[in-house]
């Protein structure tokens, strides 16, 4: 099973490659056989004749039908001699939307599959169309699948495909939807997929209200004209300690965020800091399209870019085309030894006991639930240092395999807390691999607190009828998770993370409702976690920097701002030539909202400006000083 924690996925495919002869590997030939129905329940459904059902290849420009079969009067198909491999299996009949099931393998044990087609007539909603195009170009449309994907999960999705000037026309039942675009490669597996409005991922994604009788004409999406081609990408910046002093040695790595076919290659380049504390690194050719970046060194804690702990609290970095990334710069923060001086250290392997290099394992405290990480090394040991007296909750995170809590739990409450009076050794982990998958579903979602702001970092597993647990996926910093390789049938989803109650939620996935599945969790405060009695009930929702006050001022004026989940906070006073004068806050703070005094004594009246850093949110204001 192939997971991903950002709903941005485009596959490493070339141009050359969208006209690749599909039938060229396919080499045992099986007879696909089913029925076609016009409804989800079964002692309603009834046989649609005259169905359509094909399975094809796409290409940027249009689509190629290598198979295809009508439905008799009992809705039953037969394709004989058909080449094993993956397809694009579409359905069509007259009063019925298309069924659209993306890589549809067809193998021996695979060689039957019944669909539902939804009746239009039956549809009490609107019309929704609009257009495919590639960014840039007055050619023709591109072939796409676009999936009206139903945020009520227990309602199918709907299905359109774009003709050959890129339009579609759909008839969609009253509710709402997120909508996606997914342009296919001749394999057809996904090549391009981001959803309405240029959203790459859920929590940006638009959800549109359809109502009876409505007519929705602009739904248009533009694919990035360089989204099939290699490029370069460049990162340049500067590492610096949080006394404006270079670091140089620093550790520069960066991670493909993302869907890639090597699931080897989550850690796509490294570099170091020189003497000035400037870096810069180019990935030549790379296919990959986002990326995240962090700094690390002995002595300091390790920082994600922008300002973030984590990598789940970490900024995406996204590109289509050559680009260069300056000013990615890093301010480390030394560990105090005199009150963080413990470490938790270990070994990450696979289940034969290889070492996973690239592995992140995060220390989630107890107490307030700010987060350390470590990163394994290239024979997966790794050390977390600068940490605290306390107890603290370990969690295990390396691409293509399942995560886990120590020791090899799926969520907090059954975790083996690790209580640091000391350093701590031989915490290790062995994590067992997703495995490969053919399924084509994804589970997708969004998790919140019971006051409404994002959690990042939450652990969602995804466990088959049998309770064993399949896959993974760890929460961004918008909350969101996508879980994919998804096959038909039953799930328990798990989501977990501290100083809030696991919850779990039973989904189905069924590939003629659609190949997207919403499963969104809304989470309560614990009352068990060591060291807390309760979450305060008025968190903020967001990043806020407020206005000072009073303003103008002499000398003092309170600053306010707030924090919507424990990070790392920079806030600085700077003059009017952009020269630092003041450093209030440079340091881990818990959820909540904040008020400092700063006084002015030593400086002289004008123009100042205070500015705030925070998990790759940024805000500046002015105040006056007047004496």
């Amino acid at each position: 099973m192939k997971i991903i924690n950002r709903l941005f996925v485009p596959v490493l495919v070339l141009c050359s490659l969208f006209f690749f002869n599909a039938q060229a590997q396919m080499m045992t030939k099986v007879t696909l056989t089913g029925h076609v129905y016009s409804s989800f329940n079964e002692s309603t459904r009834k046989p649609v004749a005259n169905a359509n059902v094909s399975l094809q290849s796409f290409s940027m420009l249009g689509d190629s039908v290598l198979y295809s079969a009508t439905t008799d009067s009992t809705g039953a198909f037969q394709i004989d001699s058909v080449n094993t491999g993956f397809y694009t299996l579409i359905c069509t009949a007259s009063g019925f939307n298309s069924l659209v099931i993306r890589e549809f393998e067809v193998s021996r044990y695979r060689d039957s599959i019944n669909l539902v087609l939804q009746d239009t007539v039956q549809i009490q909603g609107g019309t929704v169309s609009g257009n495919v195009d590639l960014e840039g170009s007055t050619q023709m449309g591109l072939h796409a699948v676009i999936e009206f994907i139903n945020l009520d999960n227990t309602n199918p999705n709907i299905f359109a495909t774009t003709d050959m000037e890129g339009h579609f026309f759909v008839k969609v039942p009253a509710g709402q939807y997120y909508v996606s675009c997914t342009v296919l490669a001749s394999d057809s597996s996904v090549f391009f997929q981001e959803y309405y409005q240029n959203a790459s991922t859920l929590a940006d994604a638009k959800v549109i209200t359809v109502t009876d009788g409505q007519m929705i004409d602009d739904i248009n999406f533009q694919v990035p004209r360089q989204a099939a081609s290699k490029h370069s990408i460049t990162f340049q910046g500067k590492v610096q300690s949080s006394l404006n002093t270079p670091i140089a040695g620093a550790n520069i790595k960066v991670w493909a965020s993302g869907r890639e076919d090597d699931e080897d290659r989550m850690l796509v380049g490294s570099t170091q800091s020189d003497s000035n504390g400037n870096y810069n690194l180019t990935l030549d050719s790379t296919s990959f399209r986002a990326f995240i970046v962090a700094a690390n060194k002995d002595g300091y804690r390790i920082q994600f870019y922008d300002t973030a702990n984590a990598f789940f609290q970490a900024q995406v970095l996204t590109a289509f085309n050559d680009t260069t990334f300056s000013n990615i710069n890093f301010t480390l923060t030394a560990v105090d030894t005199t009150t963080h001086k413990y470490s938790i250290s270990g070994t990450v392997s696979d289940s034969a006991g290889t070492g996973i290099k690239g592995a992140f394992i995060t220390a989630f405290d107890s107490t307030d639930g700010h987060v350390r990480v470590g990163i394994s090394d290239s024979t997966g040991n790794y050390s977390i240092a600068g940490l605290s007296a306390g107890t603290y909750y370990v969690l295990f995170h390396a691409k293509g395999y399942i995560s886990q809590f120590y020791q090899n739990a799926d969520k907090w409450e059954n975790a083996t807390p690790i209580t640091l009076t000391g350093s701590v050794t031989g915490i290790n982990a062995a994590l067992k691999s997703e495995g490969q998958t053919t399924a084509s579903g994804q589970i997708i979602g969004q998790i919140h607190s019971n006051n409404g702001s994002a959690i990042a970092g939450a652990l969602i597993t995804i466990s088959d009828s049998h309770g064993q647990v399949i896959g993974s996926a760890v929460t961004d910093a918008s909350g969101s998770y996508t879980i994919q390789g998804v096959s038909q049938g039953s799930y328990t989803l798990t989501a977990s993370i501290t100083q809030y109650s696991s919850q779990q939620q039973t989904t189905t996935y069924d590939p003629s409702s659609g190949s997207t599945t919403v499963n969104n969790f809304t989470m309560q405060p614990s009352t068990t976690v060591t060291g807390v009695s309760s979450l305060p009930a008025d968190l903020p929702t967001k990043f806020v920097l407020q206005n000072n006050y009073p303003n103008p001022f002499n000398p003092s004026t309170i600053i306010a701002f707030s924090v919507p989940f424990a990070t790392h906070v920079r806030l600085d006073v700077y003059n009017i030539l952009g020269q630092r004068v003041a450093e209030l806050v440079n340091k881990d703070l818990s959820a909540g909202s904040y008020q400092y005094s700063f006084n002015a004594n030593s400086l002289s009246s004008g123009v100042y400006l205070y500015r705030i850093q925070a998990n790759g949110f940024t805000s500046t204001k002015k105040m006056i000083l007047s004496k």
